[in-house]
């Protein structure tokens, strides 16, 4: 206690600063070693234990601040691992009704997810809000995913569906299809016979949706359409097929889906128009928030945007809240604010390469521009900074995602680095155009026609772009056979470099970029041999 001043009370000593920046990091971990292994849930607890006994009676194991973050890691450890057991012991009507196997069902509820092709037909999502069996409504809630001959609704469209349900069965790769549909909270699949509109009124989102395909033939070819439509409400079923593939092999794929910079692009004009305006500073943010996450519902929730929008929320209402902005701490916070919401959502290959991206470009940006600087750009006297931030950048994402890439995919762009130079930068003018042009033609599609008219030829350089480096033969890498300990063990060896590169001075910095590089090169050759 300090000695008060006069007319004041006394004043606290919170010196040292104490820093619990982990605490979200150790909750998360919780959640996903209880939902992942949920065996090794109390082997994780009791590794936090033996941290903090340490830190209890060793005084030097962990820096002064840092002791009662140490101290609490156990409990942080375990109200993640209680968060997911409370998650997966949830009852789940909806899913022991799919494995009775009852045969015809009547269900009515909201259209989640726009139609996309399938072998069966088409496909969408949709929220239950009454299911009906013999006659009998027999439980309300839940999400379906429905497969007809034909699917003409949209977005928020109320539909009746009648069909057989059943529960996800396993493809013949191996495919777990239920735990796909879990992260998305779908707990069946429903064969229907029929799916009908109910009511006059039709879904305010598809209507957006209707809408914005409207504006979006004014100006634009329709493969142009289709690449727009797709960064902007993250609806690619429009997109031919090639096209899609030749986005994967070049490894521009990333542009398409709603992403943080989706969600930064929106903020950033909304936040600009506002000021401009003279709005105060804290209804600017308040105002940018609440356009944010209408935006996240209008494209339909992917998990990458959700990760988004909550790191956005949380950049915007530091200031109000007088809040430092700290990217790293603000990460793991909505790390751990989105897996205890939905704990599935780890196994959702889009969030994972969405936290994997960003945690990469926050990790091993600086070293990378540092090599980039020292190699690359070696030769100019004086490099522009932008050239060796866009390399890093496009560096660091490509590095931290390879291995759920090869995972998952069973390739990985060996061009990706040097397509994004260029999908990169002309990807936020696009949005930009694409979302500005999808409001006007909103409210009238011709309006729009000038805006399309220049975003086509930057949509038209992209497209060229990813066929071209799609088509070269060097293009991808096979990755077959990774498995979760190939991915684990990459990023376990990732670990010891990044912690010494912030260890070490600051002049080492290129050295311990070139080393994290020859071993996701040298990984990569071992697990495209078969050697791993």
């Amino acid at each position: 206690m300090l000695p008060s001043e006069p007319g004041r009370g006394p004043r606290l000593d919170l010196r040292p600063v104490v820093r619990l920046d982990l605490w979200a990091l150790a909750l998360a971990l919780g959640v996903v070693v209880g939902t992942v292994a949920p065996a090794l849930a109390p082997a994780a607890v009791a590794a936090g234990g033996v941290v903090a006994l340490g830190a209890l009676v060793w005084r030097g194991l962990v820096p002064e601040g840092w002791r009662p973050m140490a101290v609490m890691a156990p409990l942080f450890v375990a109200g993640g691992v209680c968060i997911a057991f409370a998650h997966a012991g949830a009852p789940d009507p909806l899913k022991e009704l799919a494995g009775l196997e009852p045969g015809e069902v009547i269900i009515v509820g909201k259209v989640a997810s726009p139609p996309m092709q399938s072998g069966y037909g088409y496909r969408a999502d949709v929220r239950v809000e009454h299911l009906w069996h013999e006659g009998h409504e027999v439980l309300r809630g839940g999400g379906v995913e429905v497969f007809a001959g034909d699917l003409s609704v949209g977005v928020g469209d109320r539909v009746r569906v009648d069909g057989e349900i059943s529960l996800p069965e396993v493809g013949e790769d191996g495919f777990d299809y239920a735990r796909y549909l879990s992260t998305k909270r779908i707990s069946a699949v429903v064969e229907a016979a029929g799916v009908y509109p109910v009511g006059e009124g039709r879904g305010w989102i598809g209507l957006v949706h209707r809408r914005t395909d409207a504006a979006l033939g004014h100006g634009l070819r329709p493969t142009e359409a289709a690449v727009v439509r797709g960064m902007v409400l993250g609806d690619r079923s429009l997109i031919p097929e090639e096209l899609e593939v030749a986005f994967q092999r070049s490894g521009v794929t990333h542009v398409l889906a709603i992403s943080g910079q989706h969600v930064a692009v929106l903020a950033a004009v909304v936040f600009f128009c506002l000021r401009l305006a003279a709005v105060p500073p804290n209804a600017r943010a308040g105002i940018t928030i609440l356009l944010a996450w209408l935006y996240i519902v209008v494209a339909g929730a992917p998990p990458s945007a959700i990760r988004a929008g909550v790191g956005a929320t949380f950049v915007l209402a530091a200031g109000p809240l007088g809040r430092q902005v700290s990217s790293l701490h603000f990460m793991t916070t909505m790390l751990a604010a989105v897996l205890a919401y939905n704990p599935l959502l780890v196994y959702s290959t889009g969030f994972q390469l969405s936290v994997a991206a960003v945690f990469g470009i926050l990790l091993l940006r600086e070293p990378l521009d540092a090599l980039v600087r020292k190699t690359v750009l070696g030769p100019f006297e004086d490099p522009p900074r932008a050239l060796s931030g866009l390399l890093s950048v496009s560096l660091a994402a490509q590095i931290s995602t390879t291995p759920i890439v090869a995972a998952t995919f069973g390739e990985v762009s060996t061009v990706g680095v040097l397509t994004n130079l260029v999908a990169v930068p002309i990807s936020g003018p696009i949005l930009t155009l694409g979302l500005l042009g999808s409001l006007i033609g909103n409210l009238a599609p011709a309006l729009a026609y000038p805006l399309n008219a220049c975003n086509g030829a930057l949509v038209a350089v992209l497209i060229g772009v990813a066929r071209f480096a799609a088509s070269l033969p060097f293009a991808t890498a096979t990755t077959p056979g990774v498995t979760p300990l190939l991915v684990a063990l990459f990023y376990v060896a990732c670990a010891p470099i990044v912690a010494a590169e912030r260890r070490f001075r600051e002049e080492t910095r290129p050295l311990w970029a070139a080393l994290l590089l020859v071993w996701t090169t040298l990984w990569l050759v071992l697990v495209g041999s078969g050697s791993l």
